[in-house]
């Protein structure tokens, strides 16, 4: 409901967001403390003040999908300002909002109320400027406080762009519509009878479909429009498109658009752009940020004000451009998870715990995460699994001979991969195919993203279940899906609270091989695993795969990059000593954390999963030193067995090498190819004990 107020110049358009309905002539103040009082009822203290500032459309037409949520959160309040007031000033505007967040503050109580700030595009500019004004008045500071800012898309990044040229010749076509005699009334012309756009409005349109969607908005906008296509007369498509060109001039007409590009904006950044002022706005702040805007340079403004403004977090949002809060972001989940923290949700719970806290995330995020991720290399590969009868030593094709166990914890324990891109295809398969759930115990860098081999990192936010399209090697799945920092502690607490752990005890050594590292195993001495497994009966699972170090050619082996001239090797040594081992009894410069230099073949090799052997370590006492070495070395065997059994059984594979040949099986019949006889696996022999 649009609601009066005493700020006149905006032609009175602040605008209330609320699932409650009030009259058209409901005085503004009446109806917030009407709303105040009644969520009172149900919250110790009253919601926070969101005030949500438009871009220079002056209405947030972008962001229309998003309100009704925020209003079942917070106190929305949304500025519009009219089309048609040309003469207000970028430091109207200011006063104005300014003014405005003075009223709705006023004590119900007298307890501070909290506002949070949300600008998109210009109106993060002005958000800027806004917090700038609260933050310096002295008459605000009992009776509200400045909760957070969230700056979407924010036009902080003008003076960066050359839109101040481009506008005014634009905008300049209106006067070709002066002519009376091939203009009406409405501004649109008149040929043959036909009712046709302004230049402007064409022209304009036209400039904003090139820079304002992002690439999935274009293919839904061409989809919406291939339809009407096909349904629709050819008269209807032509008014179609005509009303839809005449949208820019009704909206935001030429004359509205020259004046707020040539006076909002080069003011605000003038204004706002000043690294003092910024250095000091102390606020909670974050940055929503469409990594592909096209219309504002707005990834490389997220990382500037994160780095300049105090407490800045940053969130990019892959795929996205101008108008990011589509269906794709949930701006109120957004705020929530947020550093912000508006309902002091997170100052209120207690910190979250990745092992007891974590939860799998919903099916169509994991559909969409193996679609995405898993799939690809699922076709490249053509990955093979077999599973190990415990008591014959038998294999089988397939996980149906892969422990069952309930109300106990489960231990997977696997040679490390060339670089470890086979994890996905374990974790998918276990899913999938027997609905285990996974916990991976991830190396410091992979945990903590690679910010620990250096300083002066960003902070990031990722919304809820985020997959970055942008890196589809990246770690950021690895949390998403359970994986934990590997300490003693959390693999401790795993297996303590009877979940599923895979554990790579080669680590590093065995990831980052070089030439003559392939298929080989580095476990160190110590057999803590087994001790931990046995002292919560945990059933221990050894895991042989095979086929990375075939995918690709090793030049130098991390030993020999080290060496490089030219400072090269030095800035990698420097880089592997600063990084946190993976060994909590370990220095930092004990781990060669250097990958080596390989190049990938065209096509990888095929893959091959072998889960050998289960025991139970019920049996075994986790004091009896001895019992634990030997029970150790025994899985460590049966491991290495696996291995050499995948690489004799490959040899009757004729697909195993021939990417080529696999592919075109894969086109042909739409499946992957046949691989070697079964039995042409070596059973186990190994007695685990």
């Amino acid at each position: 409901r649009r609601a009066k107020g005493d700020n006149s110049q905006l032609d009175g358009s602040w605008r209330l967001q609320s699932p409650d309905v009030y009259g058209d002539d409901a005085n503004w103040k009446e109806m917030h403390r009407d709303i105040t009082e009644k969520r009172m009822g149900n919250l110790p203290s009253a919601p926070p003040l969101l005030v949500y500032l438009p871009g220079l459309d002056g209405f947030g037409i972008s962001a229309t999908g998003q309100f009704d949520d925020l209003s079942s959160t917070f106190e929305l309040w949304r500025m519009a300002v009219n089309k048609n007031n040309i003469d207000i000033s970028f430091a109207d505007l200011v006063k104005s909002v300014v003014s405005f967040i003075t009223d709705a503050t006023a004590a119900v109580d007298e307890t501070p109320r909290e506002v949070i700030l949300v600008g998109e595009s210009f109106g993060g500019l002005l958000s800027c400027a806004v917090a700038m004004a609260l933050k310096k008045s002295t008459v605000l500071e009992k009776q509200m406080k400045l909760k957070g800012i969230t700056l979407v898309n924010p036009a902080t990044s003008f003076d960066e762009t050359n839109w101040d040229q481009v506008v005014p010749l634009l905008t300049s076509l209106r006067y070709l519509e002066s002519r009376e005699e091939i203009v009406d009334s409405s501004g649109n012309f008149i040929f043959n009878n036909l009712d046709l756009p302004t230049p402007y409005s064409v022209l304009g349109g036209m400039a904003l479909a090139a820079t304002v969607p992002d690439s999935n908005q274009f293919s839904r906008i061409f989809d919406f429009m291939l339809r009407n296509v096909r349904s629709g007369s050819n008269d209807e498509i032509l008014t179609a498109s005509s009303d839809g060109f005449r949208l820019l001039a009704e909206y935001l007409p030429a004359v509205t658009l020259e004046q707020r590009v040539t006076k909002w904006l080069p003011v605000g950044t003038f204004v706002v752009n000043n690294e003092d002022r910024l250095s000091k706005l102390d606020v909670p702040t974050l940055v929503i940020a469409g990594k592909d805007d096209n219309v504002l340079p707005t990834k490389e403004e997220a990382d500037r004000l994160t780095k300049l403004l105090p407490d800045c977090v940053k969130m990019d949002i892959s795929g996205s451009g101008h108008f990011v809060l589509d269906n794709r972001v949930n701006l109120t989940e957004a705020l929530l998870d947020s550093h912000i923290d508006p309902l002091d949700l997170q100052k209120k719970s207690p910190p979250y715990d990745p092992v007891t806290d974590w939860n799998l995330p919903p099916k169509e995020v994991i559909d969409e995460v193996i679609q995405k991720r898993v799939n690809p290399l699922r076709e490249n590969t053509s990955p093979v699994f077999f599973s190990t009868d415990p008591v014959t030593g038998k294999r089988r094709r397939g996980l149906s001979l892969f422990p069952s166990v309930e109300g106990k914890p489960l231990l997977i324990v696997a040679n490390h991969q060339l670089f470890g891109l086979d994890l996905g295809m374990i974790i998918a398969q276990l899913l999938e195919e027997r609905g285990i759930v996974t916990r991976g115990l991830s190396h410091p860098v992979v945990s903590d993203g690679f910010s620990g081999m250096g300083s002066g990192s960003q902070r990031v936010q990722r919304r809820r279940y985020e997959i970055n399209e942008d890196n589809p090697f990246g770690n950021d799945l690895f949390p998403m899906f359970g994986a934990v920092k590997v300490s003693p502690r959390n693999f401790y607490r795993l297996l303590q609270t009877n979940q599923t752990a895979l554990l790579f005890p080669g680590g590093v050594k065995e990831a980052l091989h070089g030439k003559d590292g392939a298929y080989k195993l580095f476990w160190p001495e110590k057999t803590d695993f087994v001790r931990v497994a046995a002292k919560f009966n945990a059933t221990i699972v050894p895991l042989s795969a095979i086929g990375s170090a075939d995918s690709a050619e090793i030049l130098l082996d991390p030993s020999e990059m080290v060496e490089l001239p030219f400072g090269i090797g030095d800035n990698l040594k420097n880089a592997s000593a600063s990084t946190t081992s993976a060994r909590f009894d370990a220095d930092n410069s004990d781990e060669l954390f250097v990958p080596p230099l390989a190049v990938p073949k065209p096509i990888p090799a095929r893959h091959y999963f072998l889960f050998g052997k289960a025991f139970d370590a019920t049996s075994v006492d986790p004091k009896d030193k001895k019992t634990c070495q030997r029970v150790y070395e025994n899985i460590r065997q049966e491991v290495q067995d696996g291995i050499d059994a995948l690489l004799e059984a490959r040899k009757l594979d004729p697909y195993a090498l021939n990417g080529l040949r696999r592919n075109a099986y894969r086109r042909i019949f739409g499946k992957d190819p046949p691989t070697f006889p079964l039995e042409s696996v070596k059973p186990s022999n190994n007695r685990i004990q």
